[in-house]
């Protein structure tokens, strides 16, 4: 991933919270640019149990493929995890079914499985990586009669589906993952803000900022921390919650949270 090289953070304390196989990136091009970088994972992925009620529906759609007229993947984790079950049953991608990607990061994942990838990126300003940029797509302004098939984790928002359902889909989901929150003693993530005098937190959704919130509320350790969160919607979340210093990079991305990061005062 090429980063912009106008961004320059030197001196800056980031604490990076995505999880365990999503981090490098991120940490990597903020020591590229002068930042001083830590991980503290804030959500965890975890495969399905065999028996899981959801992961045997999922077969069961996936089983379906060729009924549906497009895929969405909503992530890089729907399309490690979905494509492995896909791959299980369609060794070749059923012909008329067009994937979607939301966003680069999940269409380059998705692009080496060598698809037809239909992503905001090609149609809508490349620094849009929403469920609403996805929604801005022209061929999906009609969907009278067809089928869409989600791939995604455990419960989410229902934002896309909704939008996709006003224009006629029948939605279904395929739920091949799960989200946890971390395994963090008590006391342990305020003391890394402390440790390493941190002035910038990523958080990359609203489920890693309600699990920021839970070890590390608004206090003492937050006063001088900027969380820098993807979306309009996140950042209203963090202001309700009490945390005084948000910034909103223009989505989940490394290039935008190093772009808004070069918004921060530099402590």
């Amino acid at each position: 991933m090429a980063i912009n090289p106008r961004v320059e953070l030197p001196g800056l304390r980031v604490l990076v919270t995505r999880p365990v196989d999503r981090a490098e990136t991120l940490l990597d091009a903020l020591r590229d640019v002068g930042a001083q970088a830590w991980h503290c994972p804030l959500l965890q992925i975890l495969p399905l149990a065999e028996d899981n009620p959801a992961l045997r529906l999922s077969r069961t759609r996936i089983l379906d493929l060729d009924l549906y007229q497009r895929v969405i993947f909503i992530s890089v984790n729907a399309v490690a995890q979905g494509m492995a079950l896909i791959d299980q049953y369609w060794p070749q991608w059923p012909q008329r079914v067009v994937p979607y990607a939301i966003g680069a990061a999940t269409a380059e994942a998705l692009a080496r499985w060598d698809l037809p990838i239909r992503c905001p990126d090609q149609s809508v300003d490349s620094r849009t990586m929403t469920s609403e940029a996805l929604l801005a797509l022209p061929d999906l302004q009609n969907l009278t009669g067809e089928k869409v098939l989600i791939v995604r984790g455990v419960g989410g928002r229902e934002s896309l589906a909704q939008g996709l359902t006003q224009r006629g889909a029948k939605v279904d989901y395929a739920e091949c993952y799960q989200r946890q929150g971390p395994d963090l003693e008590h006391g342990e993530l305020r003391a890394l803000l402390v440790k390493h005098q941190i002035n910038a937190v990523c958080l990359n959704s609203g489920e890693t900022l309600a699990n920021f919130h839970r070890h590390c509320p608004p206090g003492e350790q937050t006063n001088n921390v900027t969380l820098v969160v993807p979306s309009e919607r996140v950042a209203q979340l963090a202001h309700d919650l009490g945390y005084a210093r948000v910034v909103q990079a223009e989505n989940a991305g490394t290039e935008a949270t190093l772009m808004a990061l070069g918004e921060i005062e530099r402590g």
